[in-house]
């Protein structure tokens, strides 16, 4: 009778940790349910790697070496809940090499205290504690103190939560609307309460979710509607468990009527100027609208060849073709996309390839001792070639070195790395796109320079690109380094 029991208190135990879940969820050689060949999560002043060889669990096991003191550990963090209590288990063994290794310096926990890891073989190690922080931190140090080179080897973790907050949010009340447009309107609401409390809201259109608040705002903005059109509305509280209330009441909104539909007038007085061979300037006269004139659309042929971006004027248009006929008129448009009627059409003839007050260069002409090229500016209206045969595919050729005190490009520039969202590579995507190309993400091969060239504005832009990641990469760096030095305190 007492092995049936205990037996059946042995399955329940296991029927419960199996059951709960893993926190430990990042892919690498530590990980139980999904392994990997990787150190994914770790991070630290000590070196970490993925090896096999006498793994505690699966194939691989993480491998932390020291690199001297100050630099004899590595970290890993969890995303958790202030007040949760998390069973934490971690398989370890020093190196043969090693004086004693340790769990130390742990961060965003209560009660931790260091426990020195002092066997060769695999030992399971396994702690109790509440979570003070969001992110608590695990720092295993591969040594108590010593030099580099000094090991540590850990496997088969697991964190699990105890049993906590199960009480879900009351649900939020007096849902409405106000400031309702034809595309958008705020939503607001009378706060919950969670008996240890609420983190969020979501908020859902037409019973789906659209957004939440992201914090305990009671307020939610509405974007993007169509105009003349009914939609529904409910919010519901989470709190930090992830427990959801019931939903608000439901209110039902129908977005004002699209209010601006009159088009600008149409611009004129449209007229040319600074015509040469590849360019002209365009202008004319505004239009009015009741609202606002936004851009200008410029039209070349009859196809759209660019706009103003704002309310100006003018337009130069560039690329021309010598000797050609072009013409053109402008449209004006306003912020909810009406246009309006064509400009009256102007019709430029560019000039030939010797305008401008030139004087063409021709094969005739090109070393007649009556023409000074010193004093002459010097119009080529086809592909010029210096030292070599023209090539259609470039204006101008040159076989041998060009001497200049100064050359312009402008080409595109690379600030956009600075901007928010720009999504900056993972060192390790770099790492490995390094040894399977052998050269940084989006430059070109040296086979492509070879067979292509390299363009000088566009070369210059993607080295300074990688310039830019670079310094993303340095602050980043910096500030996990400051970050360590207000965390850590070496007690041993």
């Amino acid at each position: 009778m007492k092995l049936i029991v205990f037996t059946l208190f042995v399955w329940i135990v296991s029927a419960s940790i199996l059951n709960a879940q893993n926190l430990y969820t990042q892919p690498n050689a530590a990980n139980i349910e999904n392994e990997a060949n990787t150190t994914t999560g770790w991070s630290g002043p000590a070196t970490i790697t993925s090896v096999t060889g006498n793994p505690q669990n699966g194939t691989y096991s993480l491998l932390i070496t020291s690199n001297g003191n100050g630099a004899r550990h590595s970290i890993y963090s969890f995303t958790a809940v202030v007040g949760t209590v998390y069973n934490v288990s971690i398989w370890a063994r020093r190196g043969s090499n090693n004086s004693n290794s340790v769990f130390a310096n742990w961060t965003g926990f209560q009660n931790f205290t260091s426990v020195s890891i002092a066997s060769t073989q695999w030992t399971q190690y396994n702690f109790t504690l509440t979570a003070s922080s969001t992110s608590p931190a695990i720092w295993v140090y591969a040594s108590d103190g010593g030099p580099a080179g000094r090991t540590a080897y850990v496997d088969a973790i697991t964190i699990t939560a105890q049993a906590g907050d199960t009480q879900a949010p009351t649900a939020p009340t007096n849902l409405a609307s106000s400031n309702v447009t034809a595309t958008s309107l705020t939503l607001s609401w009378t706060a919950s309460t969670d008996n240890i409390g609420v983190t969020n809201y979501r908020i859902y259109q037409n019973n789906t979710q659209v957004g939440q608040t992201g914090n305990s705002t009671t307020t939610f903005n509405v974007t993007g509607l169509t105009a003349s059109t009914a939609y529904s509305y409910y919010v519901r509280a989470e709190d930090a468990a992830g427990n959801l209330s019931a939903n608000s009441n439901t209110i039902n909104v129908t977005t004002a009527a699209a209010t601006d539909t009159q088009p600008p007038t149409a611009p004129t007085n449209l007229a040319s100027s600074n015509v040469t061979a590849t360019s002209l300037t365009l202008s004319w006269t505004a239009s009015t609208d009741n609202i606002g004139v936004t851009n200008y659309r410029i039209y070349q042929n009859n196809t759209q060849a660019g706009q103003t971006g704002n309310s100006t004027t003018t337009f130069n248009v560039t690329g021309l073709t010598a000797s050609t006929t072009y013409s053109y008129y402008v449209r004006a448009e306003d912020a909810a996309g009406n246009l309006s009627a064509n400009s009256n059409t102007q019709t430029v003839t560019t000039a030939s390839g010797g305008g401008g007050g030139g004087t063409a260069y021709t094969t005739e002409n090109a070393n007649l001792p009556t023409v000074n090229w010193q004093s002459l500016n010097l119009y080529v209206a086809g592909r010029m070639g210096i030292g070599t045969q023209p090539n259609s595919a470039y204006l101008l050729s040159a076989n041998g070195t060009v001497r200049t005190k100064d050359l312009v490009v402008q080409p595109g520039w690379s600030d956009f790395v600075f901007e928010p969202g720009y999504d900056l590579p993972d060192l390790k995507k770099v790492e490995e796109y390094i040894i399977a190309n052998g050269r940084l993400i989006d430059l070109p091969s040296a086979a492509e320079i070879q067979e292509n060239g390299a363009k000088l504005g566009q070369t210059n832009a993607l080295l300074l690109m990688k310039i830019e990641e670079l310094t993303l990469y340095l602050i980043e760096m910096n500030k996990r380094l400051e970050n360590l030095e207000r965390n850590i305190q070496i007690s041993y």
